[in-house]
């Protein structure tokens, strides 16, 4: 396994805004959809999500149990808010585009690299130009996200636009976990090499259909909170070791964990009730989310 899963989880909506969520198809009664859990420490109480950046109408509303969660809260968290595009496009612009009046991506690449990625752009309805204002690490995203709302998973319907959507019609605060511009900049300073692998990574998976494989058993396993699958996932993802992998997995999710364990804990102690809502993979494995909880005297039990 590759960078291409980890991708499918951090690729946010880059460039615009979240629209909230509008259209709500009738969901199957039979899925239990997302990962939630209740995290309890002597009088303490919170409970976590597990999102997914993108989405299809029928996976909302939630299942009654997570629903009620979320009626119950007074605050809902999550990763970075993009909802609002006057806020979000201009910290974007400046730390994943090229400034206007130099070199292009295009210009920074393998030629045989350029002709493989104008032609994935050009079946997406993109033009090039487009394109070759963005450093490595966003058009790698653009791609992936593109692929994705390719195979029906829209990020209109990603779970941070439900959240957006529900906490604004009920009256329920939104805070932030991190931050976009925390997110950017992680993408950001990370090596031109390591940016170039992670987009070279991007476009072998969307061409070879493994990304469309993995992002497949990724909703899968979500749809049914599927604890079991997303571990085996994360352990096929964590013998990775080309640089963009090792960046990845060490920087974007193990070296964000110790911040978002004491987000979690500072809500916790809070006293208002709260859900944390941060990408689905932040949970599992020896590092994850859940196992650093449980270290510092959380228990931890799943809701269906």
């Amino acid at each position: 396994m590759s960078q291409r899963l980890w991708s499918i989880f951090v690729a946010l909506l880059l460039g615009a805004a979240v629209p909230p969520v509008a259209a709500q198809a009738k969901p199957d009664a039979g899925l239990q959809r997302g990962y939630m859990w209740e995290a309890r420490k002597g009088n303490q109480t919170i409970v976590l999500f597990g999102t997914l950046h993108v989405g299809r109408p029928d996976f909302y509303p939630l299942p009654g149990a997570k629903m009620q969660r979320l009626q119950d809260a007074a605050v809902i968290a999550v990763e970075a808010d993009v909802s609002q595009a006057q806020k979000v496009g201009p910290l974007v612009q400046q730390l994943a585009f090229y400034p206007q009046g130099t070199p292009g991506l295009d210009t920074r690449i393998d030629p045989a690299l350029k002709k493989r990625i104008e032609a994935l752009l050009a079946r997406a309805g993109i033009a090039p130009e487009q394109a070759w204002r963005m450093k490595p690490w966003m058009l790698a995203n653009t791609l992936t996200m593109l692929n994705l709302a390719g195979l029906g998973y829209n990020p209109a319907f990603a779970s941070e636009a439900f959240l957006y959507a529900f906490a604004a019609g009920s009256g329920k605060s939104l805070v932030e976990v991190e931050g976009l511009d925390l997110q950017l900049k992680l993408f950001n300073d990370a090596p031109l090499a390591t940016q170039m692998d992670f987009l070279q990574q991007a476009v072998e998976g969307i061409e070879s259909g493994e990304a469309e494989k993995e992002a497949r058993g990724v909703v899968v396993a979500w749809e049914n909170s599927d604890v079991a699958a997303a571990e085996r996932l994360l352990a096929q993802v964590s013998k990775s070791g080309t640089p963009a992998e090792r960046f990845v997995k060490e920087q974007l999710f193990e070296g964000r964990h110790p911040r978002m364990v004491a987000e979690i804990e500072k809500l916790a102690a809070g006293g208002k009730p709260a859900v944390v809502a941060v990408g689905a993979l932040h949970y599992f494995g020896p590092k994850g989310l859940l196992d650093m909880l449980k270290q510092r005297g959380w228990t931890v039990t799943q809701i269906k």
